[in-house]
């Protein structure tokens, strides 16, 4: 099992490479299935995900944590 500090390397990594990812977020609050984003920003204990919904962007903010818990999961971490 990954630790946080290496999902923050590999975040930060793909972050600097700009490439797309495919993300999965499964909360209460919000519901997403392997939407492509593009990593926005990274930040200590998050980063934020930019996607297209329909016709319009939407950006999501991650916690590092939920990732690591398997609240959202990202195919390329995966991989």
């Amino acid at each position: 099992m990954m630790e946080i500090k290496d999902i923050k390397d590999k975040v930060s990594k793909l972050y600097s490479e700009k490439k797309e990812i495919h993300i999965s977020i499964n909360s209460q609050r919000k519901k997403v299935k392997d939407a492509t984003c593009v990593i926005d920003g990274v930040y200590n204990k998050f980063f934020v995900v930019k996607s297209m919904v329909n016709r319009y962007e939407e950006s999501f903010t991650v916690l590092y944590v939920d990732v690591y818990s398997k609240n959202t999961i990202i195919k390329e971490l995966t991989e």
